[in-house]
C-alpha cells in the first residue's frame, strides 16, 4: 500500500458504516477497510479462546466476501496479535516470518497488519487484520486509520456478543418457565409403593453418573419429574437443564431448534440464534418425546451424543459442546426400530442406562397419597382446610384405572375440590360427581360389614351425597311429582333442593 488517505473518502466511509448493525456491519466495515487502506483483504474475526480458533464475521478479500473462513491461530501473524494483545505490523515477508500458516501461501501475501479488538474490561474479543501482496508502508497515518476502524469493530462487537448472551438468556428462561408451568406445583416424586421405590433407587445410582439416560412410561407418569431428579443430583445441578418436546416442534424447524443457525439460513432467519445444545452446554438437555423426531434429525443427534460436536444451519463451522442428555417417550422405540421409524444406533446410544415410569394404576396406596398431596396445594392456595378422605374415597382412587396417570389424578382431584363441600372438619372432595365412571359400593351405616362401626360426619355427608344423587340419576334428574327424587327419598321438594345446594350437587350438562 502506498497511496495516501483521502480524508473527505474516509468521511464518506464512516457516514456508510454508521448505517449499518451487526452483521451487515462487519460486512460494510471490512470492504471500506479494504478501499481506504488500498489492500487486498480485510476481515474481521471473533476469538473462541476454548478452541484456539478466530472466526471471521466478515472476510474481504480481492473484491469478494468469503464465507465462513475460520482457522487455528497457531502459527499465524493473528496468533501473535490476539497473546500479545498489540498491534502487529509485518510490512513484507509475511511468509518467511510464518512458515506454519496454511493460508498464506495461497493469498500470494507479502505484507500483515493486525489489532486486537477488546471488551471495556479488557477481554480480548477478537481481531481486525489486512493482508497484501505488496509491501506495507504503514505510517503513522495509516494505522490511526486502521485504529479508528478498529474500535468501531470492537464496540459492535461487544454490543452484538451482549445481545447474544441476552437472547440465550431469555430462550433459556423461557425455557425454564414452561418446565415450571408443566409441574404444577411438584417439587419431589412422592409414593412409597415398591416400583417407585426402585425408580428411586435407580434414579440414585445413575444420577452422579455422566450417563445417558431413556425414561419410558405412558403419558402423565412423571417423565420430566424424572429428568429434573437425575439433573438435580448430578454433577452438573449448578448447569442449565433444557427441555425440548420433540412432538411439539414444526419438522421444518426441529434442526435449527436443536443446533441454531446463521442469519439468512432460511426464511424467517432474521439474525443468528443458539440452538437447545448450545444453551444446554455445561448442563443436561431434556429430550422429551423423543420417537417423534424425524429420521434425518436422529442422524444428527446421534453425532452429537457420538463426538459432541455439531453445525448451526446455514453454517460450516463446527461447534462442540459438552451436554448430558436425557431422553423420555411413551412409544415403544424397539418396534420402532422393527418398522424402520427410529434408528437402532441412536437407540443403543441413548439406552445407557433405562428407567422406566410406573403407571399409576401399579403404584397402590401411591393415589391415595398424591390425590391428598394435590388437594392439600389447592386447600393452601385457598387459605381452606381439607377434611380427611373417607375410605369410600380412598376405594374409590384406587378403583379407577388412571389411564391419564398422575396428570389426569390432578384435574380429577381440582375437579373434586371445586365442587366439594365445606364442612366443620375442612372441605369433603366430591369424588363421586368427579370420578363418575369409577363406582364402588358405599359404606352405609345400615349395609356396614361391622355392626358397630363408627361414621365420621364427612363420611355422612358423602354417603348422604352418594344417594342423593343415585335417586336424581334414577328419575332422571325430576325433582318433584310423580317420579321425581324427591318423593323417591320421602323428603319435601323444597328440603331436597336445600340439600343439594348445600352438598354441591348440580345437574350435570
Amino acid at each position: 500500500m502506498s497511496a495516501p488517505v483521502d480524508h473527505t473518502v474516509l468521511q464518506a466511509i464512516a457516514n456508510g458504516v454508521a448505517a449499518e448493525t451487526g452483521e451487515a456491519f462487519f460486512d460494510a466495515l471490512v470492504q471500506h477497510l479494504a478501499g481506504a487502506l488500498n489492500v487486498q483483504s480485510a476481515w474481521v474475526t471473533e476469538w473462541h479462546p476454548e478452541a484456539s480458533r478466530l472466526r471471521a464475521l466478515s472476510f474481504w478479500s480481492r473484491g469478494r466476501f468469503v464465507p465462513d473462513y475460520e482457522y487455528p491461530i497457531h502459527g499465524t501473524p493473528c496468533e501473535a496479535v490476539i497473546s500479545g494483545q498489540r498491534l502487529v505490523v509485518v510490512p513484507e515477508r509475511v511468509v518467511e516470518l510464518y512458515p506454519d500458516d496454511p493460508d498464506l501461501p495461497g493469498q500470494d501475501a507479502v505484507s500483515y497488519m493486525g489489532m486486537p479488538l477488546r471488551d471495556t474490561d479488557g477481554t480480548v474479543l477478537g481481531n481486525l487484520a489486512v493482508l497484501d501482496s505488496r509491501p506495507l508502508e504503514a505510517d503513522a497515518t495509516c494505522q490511526a486509520v486502521f485504529g479508528i476502524f478498529g474500535a468501531r469493530a470492537a464496540a459492535e462487537l461487544a454490543r452484538l456478543r451482549r445481545d447474544r448472551r441476552l437472547r440465550a438468556l431469555n430462550d433459556e428462561a423461557a425455557a425454564l418457565r414452561a418446565e415450571l408451568g408443566s409441574l404444577r406445583g411438584f417439587e419431589e416424586i412422592l409414593g412409597e409403593s415398591a416400583a417407585l421405590r426402585r425408580l428411586l433407587a435407580d434414579i440414585g445410582r445413575v444420577a452422579p453418573s455422566e450417563a445417558t439416560v431413556l425414561i419410558t412410561g405412558e403419558t402423565g407418569t412423571g417423565k420430566e419429574l424424572i429428568a429434573r431428579a437425575i439433573h438435580r443430583h448430578s454433577r452438573r445441578s449448578q448447569g442449565p437443564l433444557i427441555k425440548v418436546n420433540c412432538a411439539a416442534i414444526t419438522a421444518t424447524l426441529q434442526e435449527s431448534e436443536f443446533f441454531g443457525h446463521e442469519k439468512g439460513a432460511f426464511t424467517g432467519a432474521a439474525q443468528r440464534r443458539d440452538g437447545r445444545f448450545k444453551l444446554a452446554d455445561g448442563g443436561t438437555l431434556f429430550l422429551d418425546e423423543v420417537g417423534e423426531m424425524p429420521l434425518d434429525l436422529q442422524a444428527k443427534l446421534l453425532r452429537v451424543l457420538q463426538e459432541g460436536e455439531f453445525e448451526p444451519v446455514g453454517s460450516g463451522r463446527t461447534v462442540r459442546v459438552d451436554v448430558r442428555v436425557i431422553a423420555a417417550t411413551h412409544r415403544d422405540l424397539t418396534q420402532m426400530v422393527r418398522e424402520g421409524g427410529f434408528r437402532e444406533d441412536l437407540l443403543y446410544r441413548l439406552n445407557v442406562f433405562p428407567l422406566h415410569a410406573p403407571p399409576l394404576r401399579e403404584r397402590g396406596e401411591d393415589v391415595v397419597l398424591l390425590a391428598e398431596a394435590i388437594a392439600t396445594r389447592l386447600a393452601r392456595q385457598e387459605g381452606a382446610t381439607l377434611a380427611p378422605l373417607s375410605p369410600a374415597d380412598r376405594a374409590r382412587l384406587k378403583a379407577h384405572p388412571w389411564p391419564g396417570n398422575v396428570r389426569e389424578l390432578e384435574n380429577v382431584i381440582e375437579r373434586a375440590w371445586i365442587t366439594g363441600t365445606d364442612t366443620p372438619d375442612g372441605r369433603v372432595l366430591n369424588l363421586v360427581r368427579a370420578l363418575p365412571g369409577s363406582e364402588v359400593t358405599p359404606r352405609t351405616p345400615g349395609l356396614a360389614a361391622d355392626p358397630d362401626a363408627v361414621f365420621t360426619a364427612a363420611e355422612m355427608l358423602q354417603m348422604e351425597r352418594s344417594n342423593i344423587e343415585r335417586a336424581l340419576v334414577s328419575c332422571q334428574w325430576k325433582l318433584s311429582g310423580v317420579g321425581g327424587a324427591a318423593r323417591l327419598l320421602g323428603l319435601h321438594p323444597n328440603t331436597l333442593a336445600s340439600r343439594m345446594k348445600s352438598l354441591g350437587i348440580r345437574r350435570p350438562d
